[in-house]
């Protein structure tokens, strides 16, 4: 097990040589909240081959009109043959032209079964791109970006900047609260008072039935319950209540008054979890790594012993909320914790 140095711009992380879990966000280059319905259906389209050609296990994402949040698994590396390589690389490109830099998945095949120099260079850079996530990330970005513009006529980039990611501990704990975090995205934009009515999130197509939703939700909760089984709890952090949001309009959909709130944080108070994920919550961003002290503190020595570092505390207590056994490896002192900017 290995994890990578930090890169000093970013801050950023990446563990290397095992499974691990990352919350990832990336936001346009525009002002304007650009994507509509079709562009967002697409994208989702998009992030399902690539995540499938990658190998990574989306747990939970919601795609909003100017950025993205997911909820990723990258597994451990290990050997991946040549029919699993061509049933990827078929997800990915099949009955679709190629671009010019690769081959169709019929000349893709013939050169592997030759094996030549040819052959087992293309085998060396697709398997590259595979179990990776600067490159699921990078490719996603990439292809829905030459979309969006071929389809607008629009020249440039679409994103403002690399991803920010966040490694989060494999625990139910902390992928059922970032996944919270992620599908309240749409309440917070006061786009919907429900999550579940936002059809473009991983939580809105699981309510709907969606299978391959539902799954990642049973992911997120260790594969301990199922789908039915865990819904109860998970609507705890959603809702503050084990049931759906049915009731009074305005009362009973878990929303927080901003005056009250503010009130209750500036006087060191702390607000039920339930309540704080109504608003921008930088641990989940910036924090680095998220998870139990334990997790956070293996993860400190091993990037002390590869960059050096004297670092003694790498688990900090989350401020203004009431976050359980959750830690922050950063110890984040400027507004952690503020109400969202709805534009």
């Amino acid at each position: 097990m290995s994890f990578s140095k930090r890169i000093p711009f970013r801050g950023r992380h990446l563990v290397r040589g095992q499974a691990a879990v990352y919350h990832v966000v990336s936001r346009t280059a525009f002002a304007r909240f650009t994507f509509e319905a079709a562009e967002k259906a697409h994208f989702l389209r998009i992030l399902q081959r690539q995540a499938g050609f990658c190998g990574v296990e989306v747990l939970a994402y919601c795609l909003m009109s100017n950025h993205f949040h997911l909820l990723v698994k990258v597994p451990e590396p290990g050997p991946i043959g040549d029919a699993e390589l061509l049933r990827r690389y078929r997800l990915l490109y099949g009955g679709r032209t190629c671009p010019p830099s690769s081959p169709s998945p019929e000349v893709l095949e013939t050169l592997l079964r030759k094996n030549e120099t040819e052959g087992r260079e293309l085998r060396e850079r697709i398997l590259a791109r595979m179990h990776d996530l600067p490159a699921f990330v990078r490719e996603l970005k990439q292809r829905f970006g030459i979309w969006y513009n071929h389809r607008h006529d629009n020249k440039g980039t679409l994103w403002a900047e690399r991803f920010r990611s966040t490694i989060v501990e494999a625990s139910a704990e902390a992928l059922s609260t970032v996944a919270a975090y992620i599908d309240l995205n749409p309440v917070r934009a006061k786009i919907v008072d429900d999550p579940a009515d936002y059809r473009f999130s991983s939580f809105g197509r699981a309510v709907g039935g969606n299978r391959a939703a539902r799954r990642g939700y049973e992911a997120v909760f260790c594969q301990k319950r199922d789908w039915k089984g865990l819904l109860p709890s998970y609507n705890l952090i959603l809702y503050g209540k084990g049931e759906g949001p049915k009731g009074v309009p305005g009362k009973d959909l878990g929303r927080i008054d901003a005056e009250k709130a503010a009130k209750v944080l500036d006087n060191g108070g702390r607000l039920p979890v339930w309540q704080l994920l109504r608003w921008r919550v930088r641990y989940f961003s910036d924090g680095t790594a998220l998870g139990s002290k334990h997790f956070l503190e293996n993860l400190g020595k091993h990037w002390n012993q590869e960059s050096g570092g004297s670092r003694t505390q790498h688990a900090y207590r989350m401020r203004a909320g009431e976050w359980g056994e959750l830690r922050s490896y950063r110890n984040l002192q400027i507004a952690p914790v503020s109400e969202p900017v709805v534009k």
